[in-house]
């Protein structure tokens, strides 16, 4: 299944950013960067643009900003990093291993052992300030006290990738890489899940749908989102977005939002597996049905969901083709410090289940 690109909104500062970033890379500028007024004059850009661009090209690491003083560039490390240095694998995760779904820690397991065959240690690190706002200095720390590493971060951040791309640390990326980062990624095909769960449900009729996201400020919110959106029915309005932390209170807040609709959604996509079971037993207890009510679709599998009644239609994902992939990947970043930019999707398949009905008959 071949998704378009769809259109982005992108801030006039973040794309100066951009061009900034593209012309050291490309060695327009060299040790520092032309004054404020000749770089506004360049770029046809005002003074307050440019400077909330300069500031987030700093927060990314690739320049100094100095009161007074020239910008700096900061000079790119060397990449060629020579096999016998590298000791240790960093895998950074957004929280604690037992908190996330049972497929992760399944990932996690099959690649300890692998390494530590091959001679590498596997250190997790765990949320805190690494997945912040401005996780730059906390990474710096975390560099600096391993620097015989490769790196492994999973569900990160914007400012985490560009961090690491920027800085040219031997790096891949489990999940979504940011458009415009150049990192390697391995991940399933959340576009192409996000479309095909649209098309079943516009299949089965539904006009009125919604997605219940769990934030994780990754990649892989925006791609659900657009690509499932891009699936409804002509003429259908956009799907409804139910933001939650993943807590049980939040997911319970969405829920009552959307029973409470006059206009309620017939179909609900729930982007992680953990927040099913709260999904059925809410919505039973708000006397809701499903799928007479409403239809269910989730973007993950894990076992625990055989459990349920009706049975959940979900997208069945392998986690030994994540550690396998990540495995070879790892081994070539470590004898050579270089691994060439590619985004490896994996196809997940789908489960039917039984979670997937006809639209109720619309309330008088």
């Amino acid at each position: 299944m071949k998704l378009h690109p769809l259109p982005r909104r992108t801030l006039l500062s973040a794309q100066t950013a951009d061009v900034i970033e593209a012309g050291v890379r490309e060695r327009r500028w060299s040790a520092e960067l032309p004054g404020q007024h000749e770089l506004c004059r360049q770029l046809l850009v005002s003074r307050k643009t440019l400077r909330s661009a300069l500031s987030a090209l700093s927060e990314r690491g690739l320049i100094v900003l100095r009161q007074g003083s020239a910008t700096k560039i900061r000079p790119r490390p060397r990449r060629n990093i020579p096999a016998a240095r590298i000791e240790q694998v960093m895998l950074l995760l957004p929280e604690p291993l037992w908190r996330l779904r049972p497929a992760v820690a399944r990932w996690v397991g099959e690649l300890r052992p692998q390494l530590s065959r091959n001679g590498l240690e596997l250190i997790i690190v765990e949320g805190g300030r690494l997945y912040g706002t401005a996780p730059r200095a906390a990474l710096e720390r975390l560099a600096a006290n391993h620097p015989r590493a490769v790196w492994v971060t999973f569900a990160a951040t914007l400012g985490m990738q560009r961090w690491f791309a920027a800085g040219g640390r031997p790096t891949v990326v489990v999940g979504s890489a940011f458009p415009g980062v150049r990192l390697p990624s391995i991940e399933y095909d959340h576009a192409a899940i996000a479309q095909h769960a649209g098309g079943r449900f516009a299949a089965a009729g539904h006009e009125r749908t919604a997605i219940l996201l769990r934030r994780t400020g990754s990649a892989a919110d925006a791609t659900t989102c657009a690509a499932f959106a891009a699936a409804r029915l002509p003429g259908a309005p956009a799907p409804l977005v139910l933001e939650h932390d993943g807590e049980a209170k939040d997911i319970e807040r969405q829920l009552r939002r959307l029973a409470g609709l006059r206009q309620r959604p017939t179909a609900l996509f729930v982007t992680k597996s953990l927040a099913v079971p709260a999904v059925f037993t809410l919505l039973a207890r708000l006397g809701l049905v499903v799928p007479r009510d409403l239809s269910v679709i989730c973007r993950e599998d894990d076992a625990f969901l055989e459990y349920l009644f009706p049975s959940v239609a979900r997208y069945y994902t392998d986690p030994g083709a994540i550690a396998r992939k990540l495995l070879s990947a790892l081994h070539h970043l470590a004898n050579t410090g270089r691994l060439r930019v590619a985004h490896e999707l994996l196809m997940p398949r789908y489960i039917a289940g039984a979670s997937v009905g006809a639209p109720p008959a619309p309330r008088p």
